[in-house]
């Protein structure tokens, strides 16, 4: 009798123990290899490579202990029973495959492991004994059950901790270690087992139904599996590389992918496979919830028939399409979904590309927001205020009401923005548009129409005197001080007022009734308001009618220039003439210049009439036979749209006329928007020699103030004082003090409107230095500088004459 110790020492076929080596080893290393990839696959790829693992591992374990076995035995004749033999090598797999499978689903928890290296451990327990007893040869076997136990206890251990330190298979050096451990696993317990056996020699017996062992036939089963798992290897390496690539390739493609701004996924079969990091920040979740989730899950139930439809057909055959993205929060985003097929992982996929629209759509919202109102205010512009009140009147000849519109206009809001800037002009227009919201029912409409023109619609209106009231409340609204950057603003308001249906049907005609009632406000003296007047429309035509002609005036050379004398209050000589625009109409005649003056002031023609009359009168006057002053009046509004300096400045230069042959008659009103630019330009033309005078004065406000601001050279007393002269002894005390004044500063004091002798001698009286009225001549086309006019201005002035009126 022998024991396997003795064989292990003296008998044994060398060549056959390292080939089963070499078939444990790399058996052991394909089958971490496939468990590595079971651990990296999904749903069912994880059992396919999971059933490799264990198909190469049980044959692995069957080989070695076959080739093994053979090894042991050279000399022996040995044979195994078929159906034995097919039942190890069954154990193996499918026990490896059911401790795989506890490995797989228990994940690092320690009494999985421990369950998974039990099943692990009999698997290979079951196939050694099993094979062993399906050995027959010339001998008899005998086991010592310690060895027994002591084997299947070694097999159990390194198999538990082959499985427990498989947490990282991506690792090279960890397959190693596993494999080690495994390969332990099943040496340990073949040695083990072979130790417990005890072989006696016996004669041969029927071999009849058993296959026969020899050493040729080890090898040769040796090198057979030896070879089946070379190529294995070598086709799971290159599985593997050819996965690592498509790894690689799948990496860059998300990356790609994660640099994009659009939402990119793909999905086959209804489900997620891929998404992006711009779907995960889109959707509101991770990449682990979204992959394999249905697609339709993604977006709002209403575009599920859309979707489904996409689906049904080809991918390229439909145009991109705007579909409503769900998130994770239940909300929904405004997407583009377009879609092409692709191939992904070797099979059809879909890819689909989702541009989030939301700031589009927010943009379109503000684009359409701001086409209807107002950049400022946010009111409602003009063309939204005409859609709504369309709508207004409409529902308003439905129904037994009516619809007021309101023209309203803010007075002195040009003064705020000369003032103090456009900014805080801005501010105020906020500002208003606030307080009168206030005022109105959330039904009407506010619109701001113009720079400080805005038009309240109000619906629903009863009677004429809620709108009356209405507008009221909107005005004193206004009217109450603003408070802007610390600085206190005081402005009014002006409104006309039109009615559905007495003043117009339609939105267009009740707009310019309303602006036809409101700018009759304003040519009253603003601050109120008036209700549309059918006699408004027609003066209005006439006006601008008149507007449209004087625009022509000067070309068709309408314009006259008459002269007035202005004589000196002692002697009676003519020391000046005033020259005094006249309008002479072809069809009305001559139009006071109390008519078309404003008119030229409000349109802007101010400044070219202006220049006319100062380049007609330095001509006229560079031609009279006596160096007679000519005198022209200036108005505050060409004295501040105009060079006034260089229009003077050319005028005479071009005519010839002595520069202090030239009076330039302003009023105190200059002075009012921007005094300082005003004495600027004084002072600019007394450098150029010219007279100046201060006209209609004690008209106005702190006219002794801008005495004090500039020196004039003359100043002229209002004719108003003058016609209460003779009846009214307070007149002539007002006149006695402007004199004394004028002539205290050493100023020239002209007084105009002198119409009678007996106002001649109260002036004479009072010391003027010099009048002008009706009394020394009318304005007249020309200059009456005859010898008899002279003579006759000579005689008012003599002293018989005057004690004679006295």
């Amino acid at each position: 009798m022998f024991t396997v110790i003795d064989c292990l020492t003296e008998r044994h076929d060398l060549n056959l123990v390292a080939l089963s080596a070499a078939i444990c080893l790399l058996g052991c290393f394909s089958s971490v290899t496939l468990m590595a990839r079971a651990s990296q696959a999904r749903h069912l790829g994880f059992s396919l490579w999971l059933l490799a693992a264990a198909a190469v591992f049980g044959c692995s374990v069957w080989s070695l202990h076959f080739v093994a076995m053979l090894a042991f035995l050279p000399s022996a004749q040995a044979a195994y029973g078929l159906f034995a033999t097919a039942t190890s090598i069954a154990v193996a797999v499918l026990g490896t495959l059911g401790a795989l499978m506890i490995w797989r689903r228990s994940g690092s928890s320690p009494a999985g492991l421990t369950a998974a290296g039990l099943a692990l451990g009999a698997a290979i327990a079951g196939m050694h004994y099993l094979g062993v007893s399906a050995m027959q040869a010339s001998s008899l076997l005998f086991f010592d059950p310690t060895y027994i136990v002591g084997s299947v206890a070694m097999s159990v251990v390194f198999a538990v901790i082959a499985l427990a330190r498989t947490a990282d298979l991506g690792s090279f050096r960890r397959c190693v270690e596993v494999t080690a451990w495994l390969t332990l696993a099943i040496c340990g317990l073949h040695f083990t087992g072979m130790a417990a056996l005890t072989v006696a020699p016996i004669l041969p017996g029927d071999q009849d139904g058993y296959v026969i062992g020899s050493a040729s036939l080890g090898l040769a089963v040796g090198l057979v599996s030896l070879g089946v798992l070379i190529a294995g290897l070598l086709a799971l390496l290159m599985q593997q590389h050819l996965t690592r690539r498509r790894l690689d390739e799948l990496s860059r493609m998300r990356l790609l992918g994660d640099l994009a701004y659009e939402v990119l996924f793909i999905h086959r079969d209804g489900r997620v496979l891929e998404i992006n990091s711009a779907g995960t920040r889109l959707f509101g979740a991770a990449a682990e919830t979204i992959i394999g989730m249905p697609v339709l899950d993604l977006f709002a139930e209403t575009d599920a028939p859309a979707l489904s439809r996409r689906a049904r057909g080809r991918a390229e055959d439909f145009h991109p399409e705007e579909v409503n993205a769900r998130t994770a929060t239940g909300g929904c985003v405004p997407v583009e979904l377009s879609c092409r097929t692709i191939r992904f992982d070797g099979r059809p996929a879909t890819a689909v590309a989702l541009r989030d629209l939301s700031d589009r759509k927010r943009d379109e919202a503000r684009i359409r927001h701001l086409a209807l109102h107002d950049a400022l205010t946010d009111l409602p512009n003009r063309y939204l205020l005409e859609k709504r009140l369309a709508h207004a009147l409409d529902a308003a000849a439905q129904g037994s009401t009516s619809v007021a519109v309101v023209y309203l206009d803010l007075d002195r809001f040009k003064t705020v923005n000369d003032l103090y800037g456009h900014a805080m002009g801005d501010a105020l227009l906020i500002q208003s548009a606030k307080r009168m919201l206030a005022e109105m029912a959330p039904s009407d409409t506010l619109a701001r129409v113009g720079g400080d023109e805005f038009v309240a619609v109000l619906a629903d209106i009863r009677s004429p005197e809620q709108v009356s009231e209405i507008a009221a409340r909107l005005i004193a609204s206004l009217e109450r001080p603003f408070r802007i950057e610390d600085k206190r603003l005081e402005v009014s308001a002006s409104a006309g007022i039109a009615l559905f249906p007495t003043d117009g049907s339609t939105a267009e005609t009740l707009l310019r009734a309303a602006d036809i009632a409101l700018y009759r406000v304003k040519d009253e003296g603003r601050g109120g308001l008036r209700f549309f007047e059918a006699r408004m429309d027609a003066q209005l035509q006439a006006r601008r009618q008149l507007e449209q002609e004087l625009t022509q005036a000067i070309d068709r050379d309408e314009l006259r220039l008459f002269y007035q004398p202005i004589v000196n209050a002692g002697t009676g000589e003519i020391e000046t003439f005033e020259a005094l625009i006249r309008w002479l109409h072809p069809e009305r005649g001559f139009v006071s210049p109390a008519e078309f003056i404003p008119l030229a002031e409000q349109t802007g023609l101010i400044a070219r009439i202006g220049q006319w009359v100062i380049e007609t009168a330095c001509e006229t006057a560079a031609a009279w036979p006596q160096p007679w002053r000519v005198s022209v009046n200036v108005s505050p509004s060409q004295f501040r749209q105009a060079d006034t300096t260089a229009v003077v400045a050319s005028a005479l230069a071009r005519n010839g006329l002595a520069s202090d042959r030239l009076v330039v008659e302003i009023t105190e009103s200059v002075f009012i928007q921007d005094a300082d630019r005003a004495v600027q330009v004084l002072n600019a033309l007394r450098a150029l020699g010219i007279r100046l005078a201060l006209d209609d004065f004690g008209t106005g406000y702190s006219s002794l103030s801008y005495l004090q601001r500039f020196r004039f050279d003359k100043i002229k007393i209002d004719q108003s004082f003058v016609r209460d002269l003779e009846s009214h002894s307070d007149t002539l005390t007002i006149v006695r003090a402007i004199v004394n004044l004028g002539h205290n500063l050493g100023l020239h004091v002209t007084v105009e409107g002198v119409e009678t002798a007996g106002q001649l001698s109260r002036l004479r009286d009072l010391g003027c230095d010099q009048m002008q009225g009706y009394l020394f001549g009318r304005p007249a086309p020309a200059a009456k500088t005859s010898e008899f006019d002279q003579a006759r201005l000579r005689s008012l002035f003599a002293e018989p004459a005057l004690r004679a009126r006295a």
